[in-house]
């Protein structure tokens, strides 16, 4: 019995052993695996704000670059905008300028007839040579005026046998082909041929002036007068249409406007 109980003593003791060296082993290793699972935890929450803020970051540069491409499209828009206005500005400019000369340079001739003609009516000579270079530079004004605005798509249809008006180059052919916006001025030319006709008759005639002769150059002057009406009114609104504020019309000046 007394072994028996030496021997349980001993099993005892050993077994004691054995759970406390169980323990000190255990012990440590278990916290060791709690604490690398608490890092693991720690970490996994870490990566998990990392990717989110990654993600805010993402999104705010997208949205950056998004707005800095609706900026950069809108100031294209814009630029292009500025352009087309500038473009439409220019072309405006240029046309008003053309039409406003051959409006000019009409009147000029006009003028230069309805001068004519007061002086011989008031008794006072006019030179023929310089009635005939003065008349000959202003058809050349005219013909030049009319042919610039052509470049513009400006046609304006008239009898191939009226030269006053008739442009020395290709200009009418090519705007003809280009479009068909124009304004007839074969009245225009036919009055300022017969007006110019004549008041030569009337110069050449000198001194006193014969009654026929003056009626007729009165008569051709008024019916020039109604054709440069006629164009004035067609410039009037073409400029209106290219929104030009126009200050008075066909009319703005008593004797030719």
């Amino acid at each position: 019995m007394a072994d028996t109980a030496a021997v349980y003593g001993l099993i005892g003791a050993v077994g004691g052993a054995v759970l406390g060296a169980g323990g000190a082993v255990l012990g440590p290793l278990l916290l060791h695996r709690r604490q690398a699972a608490e890092r693991r935890e720690t970490l996994v929450r870490q990566e998990e704000r990392e990717r989110a803020q990654q993600r805010r970051e993402d999104e705010l540069l997208r949205r950056q670059q998004q707005f800095e491409l609706q900026v950069a499209e809108r100031e294209r828009q814009a630029a292009e905008e500025r352009e087309r206005a500038a473009e439409t500005h220019e072309r405006q400019r240029v046309t008003t300028e053309r039409l406003n000369r051959m409006r000019s340079t009409t009147r000029a001739w006009q003028l230069l007839l309805l001068d004519t003609y007061d002086e011989l009516r008031n008794g006072r000579p006019v030179d023929r040579v310089a009635f005939s270079e003065s008349w000959r530079a202003a058809r050349a004004a005219v013909n030049e005026a009319f042919d610039e605005a052509l470049h513009e798509g400006l046609w304006f249809a008239h009898a191939g046998a009226v030269q006053t008006l008739m442009s020395r180059n290709a200009s009418i052919l090519r705007a003809l082909e280009r479009n068909d916006h124009g304004i007839d001025v074969t009245t225009l030319g036919d009055a300022l041929s017969a007006a110019t006709y004549a008041m030569t008759e009337c110069v050449e005639a000198g001194i006193p002036l014969p009654a026929e002769l003056a009626e007729r150059a009165r008569s051709r002057l008024e019916h020039l007068s109604a054709a440069r009406e006629a164009l004035s009114a067609y410039i009037v609104g073409r400029l209106a249409a290219l929104g030009v504020d126009v200050l008075g019309g066909p009319q703005a000046d008593s004797r030719a406007d």
